[in-house]
């Protein structure tokens, strides 16, 4: 794997922890120096009722907006779901719950799951990247695409895509340079924990499947190539 070495030539640390993570998340508010890349599990992944997952979902959305460092930032990358013919923006759950906790969108991306122009039905076509930060400012100077034309590599069905998280993580470098950690609640199978140490970053993840927490372990990514 290709990685950026600091100063002392040392290869960033990657821990994965298996567990809970708004558990884990609800005991490290406000994490040093640390920003927060994230894809909250959809309601067919929890195994519950659709109120019970609303309810989790914006606790999960605020423990994850209340984790990162004041100047570090918070990312979401969510698909939209349909329910019985009706839509569920959870871009939008996740945009209510940091109105409530009072942190400010820095950016709002589209991530295209399919071409422009495809009909897909009952199926999104497209991903939200949404980033968040109390400190943190934008620069419009150095503005970057507000749709990205394709996701990337999936080497798990919900996955975040190698190129949404490269993208995540690239916003993390760029308006948050005080970071030096990415925390990737539900990492899944560590998508966003190999990208963050391919970019020098230490990276801890926190998945509650077990057999996914040990792939997150192992998974890498190389800069400008695909999972390896």
């Amino acid at each position: 794997m290709s990685l950026v070495l600091d100063e002392g030539g040392v290869a960033p640390r990657r821990e994965v922890i298996h567990g809970d993570a708004v558990e884990w998340l609800a005991l490290h508010e406000g994490l040093r120096e640390a920003s927060v890349i994230t894809s909250i599990p959809d309601v067919s992944e929890v195994g519950t009722s659709l109120g019970a997952w609303l309810e989790l979902f914006a606790a999960a959305a605020r423990a994850c907006l209340a984790a990162a460092a004041a100047d570090g930032l918070c990312v979401f990358f969510q698909t939209d779901i349909k329910r019985e013919g009706r839509w569920i923006s959870k871009a939008g759950l996740v945009l209510r719950a940091a109105a409530e906790l009072e942190v400010p969108l820095l950016f709002h991306k589209i991530v295209c799951r399919r071409p422009p122009g495809s009909i897909v039905g009952g199926r999104p076509g497209f991903s939200h990247l949404l980033g968040f930060s109390r400190e943190a400012i934008d620069d419009p100077g150095r503005a970057t695409a507000d749709v990205l034309p394709d996701l990337g590599d999936m080497p798990w069905s919900h996955s975040m895509g190698t190129r949404a998280a490269e993208a995540a993580v690239l916003a993390v470098r760029r308006l948050a340079p005080t970071t030096t950690r990415v925390i990737a609640p539900f990492c899944g199978i560590g998508t966003a924990l190999a990208v963050a140490n391919a970019y020098g970053l230490d990276a801890v993840g926190i998945e509650r499947n077990r057999k996914r927490a040990a792939a997150a372990r192992r998974f890498s990514w190389t800069r400008g190539g695909a999972p390896a």
